[in-house]
């Protein structure tokens, strides 16, 4: 068994860190390996939830250290700084066999580091691409051309490498200098587990479709173009309506719905917990996922697209990502929609097409038997717990 020390950006206090962290780290402590877990935490997450937090990780046997995460420029060189120092402090004290790095930021931080161990890039996304198609960033600066010599340097001395879809494999290849090292692709699951069956609505009283859309508002999420679609629906005497499950983004979400001009009686914006969210799914009839593509964004795997199957809500998403697109060919539970068709107008029968999905017989029961054959939790976790018994007997 080993010795591994977690590190990732992302708190295991957020909501992502809850749906894809702490499970996978529950699956690699429970096959009896030694985990100690670095992330960085909002300062606003209070005593109680830190505190709750320590008690379940003692429980699985599992050690976990906090960095802070304030936002600003300042702060994200004293997140580095922190960082460098903690992890080469940590590799002095528990002298781990190897180093997982979860996204972009802690293989930056490990290269900085200069710490001669093995290491598993848990290679989230082409982080520098998409941040270059945000704006956040351009490629003539010093700033990418050092981020992108440290990103290159960690894939080429990684010793495991994960990516999240079959397409990212092949980008990954294509645009990096790839070992010959253990390479799995573990897309972002959910616990089916904690989802209850559900009906489908054909037969329910109430004609009103119940559109959701769960997690950030923020680009490249374009809660705009969902609420295009329902107002689209609701000019063709479709009666709907949206609610956005959401922390943080309101405003976005505000502005969004000002410009459609959708009665605000048709639009809620709902703060839930984590653990809340299976329960409140099943209240919806199709969820909606608007993840604006990119070349570098196209082999992204959206969380929400698991917990919604999970609920047994069929799937209504922008095309051009290429797992939804590949879903939406092969399966019954995933249709796409152009951002043209939502910003222009719907050919003839588009309108009843969309019905038809969302109320097709036997929907919800396929949709929850596609996400427990393809994207349930406890698989992946057992990816990842195959990936760590192959860095043992590689190290």
């Amino acid at each position: 068994m080993v010795n591994a020390l977690y590190f990732s950006y992302d708190g295991v206090l957020d909501p992502l860190g809850q749906s894809q962290i702490v499970p996978y780290v529950s699956a690699i402590s429970a096959a009896g390996h030694s985990l100690t877990v670095v992330s960085f935490e909002k300062v606003e997450r209070t005593k109680e939830q830190i505190k709750l937090m320590e008690i379940k990780f003692q429980k699985i046997g599992v050690k976990w250290v906090r960095l802070e995460f304030r936002s600003g420029k300042l702060w994200a060189v004293k997140r580095l700084i922190s960082g460098v120092l903690l992890i080469r402090k940590l590799c002095d004290n528990i002298q781990p066999d190897f180093v997982h790095l979860r996204g972009i930021i802690p293989a930056v931080i490990f290269q900085l580091s200069c710490i001669k161990i093995p290491s598993l890039y848990d290679f989230r996304g082409f982080a520098l691409g998409e941040w270059t198609d945000m704006g956040k960033i351009t490629q003539s600066s010093l700033l990418y051309r050092i981020l992108n010599q440290l990103d290159r340097k960690a894939v080429n001395s990684a010793s495991g490498l994960v990516v999240l879809e079959e397409s990212a494999k092949l980008l990954l290849k294509k645009t990096y200098d790839v070992p010959n090292v253990p390479l799995k692709v573990i897309r972002t699951c959910t616990d089916t587990k904690r989802y209850k069956k559900r009906k489908d609505i054909k037969n329910k009283e109430n004609n009103t479709l119940r559109f959701v859309f769960l997690g950030g508002a923020r680009f490249p999420y374009r809660p705009d173009l969902a609420l295009m679609l329902i107002k689209k629906l609701i000019e063709y005497g479709v009666p709907c309506n949206i609610d956005f499950i959401n922390q943080g983004d309101r405003f976005v979400i505000d502005k969004a719905s000002s410009l459609t001009g959708i009665s605000k009686e048709k639009i809620r914006v709902l703060d839930c917990q984590h653990s809340e969210i299976p329960n409140i799914l099943t209240t919806y009839d199709c969820g909606i996922v608007m993840v604006e593509s990119s070349y570098w964004r196209r082999v992204c795997s959206p969380t929400k697209l698991g917990e919604y199957l999970a609920s047994g809500l069929p799937v209504i998403s922008l095309n051009g990502i290429d797992s939804i697109d590949d879903l939406s060919v092969r399966t019954e539970c995933v249709a796409t929609i152009s951002s043209q068709e939502l910003l222009g107008h719907f050919q003839d029968g588009r309108v009843q097409e969309i019905i038809s999905f969302i109320r097709s017989t036997g929907v919800s029961q396929k949709c929850q038997g596609l996400a427990k054959d393809e994207f349930d939790l406890e698989m992946a976790g057992n990816l990842y717990v195959e990936l760590y018994s192959e860095m043992e007997a590689n190290i």
